[in-house]
């Protein structure tokens, strides 16, 4: 549905040129729910301005369900941009208007019947929860309740694709919570393809099923949530997954077992069913083996649990090797750790 190939951006600032993308390749499947994580000024802004031609490309191809953007005329470009729409972090509704009159601009601009658009507006407004507030002006709303206008007017024009840029950074926990479980109904009810940017972990988490890591104008990650969580393979990624799951043991822990003389630990990552499945008493009963689990964290990422354990295995060494042969063959993914 959206494929970046080898993206460069660059912008000219006095005498200087900066470089806010170097080399980006990227592709979202249609019915995607795909996050882009990264700090501030990892170029991840620039990059969902670039999917709807907000801005250019200096170098490389954007291509949108098929058709390549920068092949397309000023016409075919503005009917492929209707097909994208876009909610913000700070809402960018219209004070002087009503919230009727906010979702119904698109339709408006389409020029579209006032029975069509009466329609629309109001089988939107009663999506989003909003269907008491049509005559209320954005003043006398709340920050969710602005968001919410400004995914239903987003979706006034039935786009294919709905980009979210920083979309939940102004609200709270709670208010962030109900806004992305608006946009999972969105996914599902109307099968629209969705790219988040964020600089929130816990969103990637809650919503998303595929995420990309951006560092200093590059895509250093991609992947499965599960998978990036599980074991993320950059500094960057890891530190983000830190921030919403714990997947290293603790530094105070670390000391202790070093002063019991143990330096090194199995480490088990388990996904769904597996997570829940009584390992240390088979792995005892079944292998004859001292088993201590000596830290462990569990983690819902869209109904599907993620278990981290490390665990201190003591025993015969044949016993040992067929006990994580086992966990390799019951799709336990297992490494061993230096303490």
């Amino acid at each position: 549905m959206i494929e970046l190939k080898g993206i460069h951006k660059v912008y000219q600032k006095k005498n200087t040129e900066v470089q806010a993308l170097k080399g980006v390749d990227l592709s979202i499947d249609k019915g995607d729910i795909f996050g882009v994580i990264g700090y501030s000024g990892a170029g991840k802004s620039t990059l969902v301005r670039l999917v709807n031609y907000l801005e250019r490309p200096s170098q490389g191809q954007v291509i949108v369900d098929g058709a390549y953007l920068g092949n397309q005329s000023p016409h075919a470009l503005r009917q492929i941009k209707k097909q994208i729409g876009m909610i913000f972090q700070h809402f960018n509704l219209l004070e002087s208007k009503t919230i009727f009159k906010n979702v119904a601009m698109p339709l408006i601009l389409a020029k579209k019947s006032k029975q069509e658009i009466r329609s629309r507006v109001l089988e939107l407004l009663q999506f989003v929860g909003l269907e008491d507030k049509a005559s209320n002006y954005p003043s006398e709303l709340s920050g969710g309740q602005k968001q919410r206008v400004g995914i239903a007017r987003a979706l006034a024009s039935n786009p294919k694709i709905l980009l979210c840029d920083e979309a939940t950074s102004a609200l709270d926990p709670q208010t962030t919570q109900s806004i992305l479980s608006l946009l999972q109904r969105v996914n599902k009810k109307y099968g629209i393809t969705i790219m988040i940017i964020t600089h929130e972990m816990s969103v990637i988490q809650k919503i998303c099923n595929k995420v990309a890591v951006m560092e200093e104008g590059r895509v250093i990650e991609e992947g499965s949530v599960l998978d990036v969580f599980g074991h993320p393979e950059h500094e960057t990624s890891h530190k983000f997954v830190q921030t919403v799951m714990n997947t290293d043991i603790p530094s105070r822990i670390k000391e202790q077992l070093r002063q019991q003389g143990t330096h090194s630990l199995t480490k088990l990552e388990m996904v769904g069913e597996h997570a829940t499945q009584p390992i240390l008493s088979t792995l005892i009963q079944r292998f004859d083996l001292k088993v201590s689990a000596v830290f462990t964290n569990m983690i819902d990422i869209q109904n599907t649990t993620l278990a981290i354990w490390y665990l201190d295995i003591q025993g015969d060494t044949r016993n040992k090797e067929r006990a994580l042969s086992y966990l390799k063959q019951n799709d336990v993914l297992v490494k061993e750790v230096t303490v």
